[in-house]
């Protein structure tokens, strides 16, 4: 663990730490609140061993300052010669979970340390836990692609950072044409399989890292591409189009191809402005997608204002 000290006395912080060297830590000592904040910012701390009783600003203060500019929790432990019951309920309430009084006993310290290290330990385990469902809450469990709460994060990330560079966003709403037929007549579970083919063939047809594929409805998918023209949309949507048919997926209930194929619809930002938000850009998609149905499906189409 990482152990903070903090005393305003140098010769109690070099025992402290080298009781906590000793019991294979590693010990970062602050004279007071400045340095203990500063370690704070610079160093990933486990836990702190804090005095109470300080210049300018004591232990219950510097407690409390970091409470507040910290919100993630590490456990704090006062160090005082002061064992009155007052100290140690104002200790606590200040934001302190637990008090050792001075002059410290090695065999304590590293038995506190090892308390500490458990919790220490549980705690990353619950935070690797916690950031394994965040992840797994933007994931759609069948094609193992983002789902529309990931297409949301995704495309709130890429649309800052096409403004930022005054760069185009275009994204792609891709429909399976006739997909109901073919849930019907193969079944679901033969659906299912189908859309998995489907994504991870799009996903293998996406070559950029910044590129994005989402599930955002039962058939339908969105492809985002930052930093891409018009022009690159419409090679993108024939590139997806031509992979997916190159898979020869039967469909003998689609009125267009005997084959599955798509229909995308395509829209873009521009440097000028004229979308005004990411919602607004889907919208154009959905419309561009109606029109390439309309004109008679396993196309694409750009969407236009007027059209």
């Amino acid at each position: 663990m990482n152990i903070l000290v903090v005393d305003d006395n140098k010769f109690i912080r070099e025992v402290v730490s080298a009781m906590i060297i000793d019991s294979g830590h590693i010990a970062v000592a602050a004279n007071g609140h400045v340095q203990a904040m500063a370690a704070l910012n610079k160093e990933s701390i486990d836990l702190v061993l804090m005095d109470i009783e300080m210049p300018e600003v004591d232990g219950f203060a510097l407690t409390k300052m970091m409470r507040k500019e910290y919100p993630q929790w590490f456990p704090i432990i006062f160090l005082s010669s002061n064992d009155s019951e007052e100290y140690l309920t104002k200790g606590i309430d200040a934001g302190a979970d637990d008090y050792l009084t001075k002059p410290i006993k090695q065999v304590i310290l590293s038995a506190k340390l090892r308390a500490m290290e458990r919790i220490a330990k549980m705690k990353g385990a619950l935070e690797r836990a916690n950031k394994q469902l965040e992840i797994l809450s933007s994931i759609d469990p069948l094609t193992h692609i983002l789902n529309r709460r990931g297409l949301e994060e995704v495309l709130a990330s890429a649309w800052q950072s096409n403004e930022r560079q005054v760069g185009e966003l275009s994204i792609l709403m891709i429909d399976i044409d006739f997909f109901k037929p073919y849930n019907d007549n193969y079944g679901h579970p033969q659906g299912d399989k189908f859309l998995v083919q489907v994504a991870n063939t799009f996903n293998e047809t996406l070559n950029r890292a910044t590129d994005s594929l989402a599930r955002y409805g039962g058939e339908e998918f969105i492809v985002v591409l930052p930093f891409t023209p018009v022009e690159g949309a419409r090679f993108k949507a024939k590139e997806l189009s031509l992979a997916l048919l190159s898979q020869k997926i039967k469909h003998e209930y689609s009125s267009v191809f005997p084959y599955v194929t798509v229909s995308i619809g395509i829209a873009t930002t521009t440097a000028a402005d004229q979308v005004a938000n990411a919602s607004e850009l889907i919208k154009q998609a959905d419309i561009a997608l109606y029109q390439a149905k309309k004109q008679g499906r396993n196309r694409s189409s750009v969407f236009q204002e007027n059209a």
